[in-house]
Parts: C-alpha cells; structure tokens; sequence
C-alpha cells in the first residue's frame, strides 16, 4: 500500500518476480489467447531465430499492471488511469523480472512515474579457478550474445556457490499516470 503523502519525487516502486517457466507461459497463451508457438514451443522459437522460448511482451505488462494495483489496493488509495509500454529487450524462462516505477512529478493528486522492466537471466556459476560448477538455461542455450557482451550487459557478482556470470538488461520501459484519492 501507498499513500500520495507518502511519494516523493524520485522515489522508486519496486517489485521482482521470479517463477518464469514454460509451463507459466503455456498458460499464459491459454488465457490471453496469444498462442504464438515462439512462447511455448522451443523447436519452433529456434526455427524464428530465437534460442527458445520467450516470454509473451503483454506477459510483463501484466505483471507491472499488477504492481501497481497491489500498491493502490485494487483501487483503494487511488486508481491507475495509464501505462504506456514499449517493448525493448526479451523474457526468458528463469529470468528475474524486476518492476521499477520512479516517481517523475506530483501534481495534485496525480502521481506520474517513469517505468522499467529488466530481466536478470543467470548464466553460470563457477569455483574460485574458473571452473562451471553449475550451468543456467541461457548457458546451456547461448543466450548471451557478443552484442550483450559490447553493451556490457553482461556482470559477475560473489554468490554463496560461486562467482555468477549472469546478464542484466532492460526488457521494458515506459510510464504510468495514478490518480490518488484525497
């Protein structure tokens, strides 16, 4: 829950979800009716290009959807009145997809805000010598690109197995207008 005399300018909502599968699509594209075979069937995804499927672009929509009604308590503390998407990099299976909405401007009771999705997608972990003990479907499929690697998109970080190889970049990104309530 949020309150309008809670927000400041550049104040960030945040959220993370992290349960992106293959069968999560799957029923997805049952009930969006978005039955495109590049969400649920890898062989078919390869055949388009890809390196298996991904994620529906409506799919994060939603989920930044649900951030902010969960923040207004479906419509208590005030009601989202836009949010504008542009789709800009991928969801894959066993991503991390984090929601970051930083407050922009507060002009009476409306809030407007800057949106971001992006997308941690876990390569591997290695030991202290550099050796894979543990390899993620984007190292197993070669989600990484040279393109991730001179964007530098692609970081390591210390993890309690290992060192984790890991790619982070921005899936979505946009804004959002809310109404508070007085």
């Amino acid at each position: 829950m949020v309150k309008i005399s809670d927000l400041r300018v550049g104040q960030v909502l945040k959220n993370e979800f992290e349960g992106i599968t293959r069968d999560l699509l799957k029923q997805y594209a049952k009930a969006s009716g978005d039955t495109n075979p590049i969400h649920t069937n890898d062989a078919i995804a390869e055949r388009a290009g890809l390196k298996g499927v991904i994620g529906h672009g409506l799919f994060g929509y939603g989920l930044a959807l649900k951030m902010f009604e969960d923040y207004l308590e479906q419509g208590v503390q005030g009601n989202l009145i836009e949010l504008y998407f542009k789709m800009v990099g991928m969801v894959r299976c066993g991503d991390l997809l984090i929601t970051e909405a930083t407050v922009n401007r507060i002009e009476g009771n409306r809030v407007y805000f800057d949106v971001k999705q992006i997308t941690i997608t876990k390569v591997d972990i290695k030991d202290k010598d550099g050796k894979v003990i543990k390899k993620f479907e984007a190292g197993e499929r070669g989600y990484i690109s040279e393109k991730d690697i001179k964007r530098n998109l692609i970081h390591e970080k210390e993890v309690k197995e290992g060192i984790l190889t890991f790619r982070e970049r921005t899936a979505n990104e946009g804004t959002a207008i809310v109404d508070f309530y007085k």
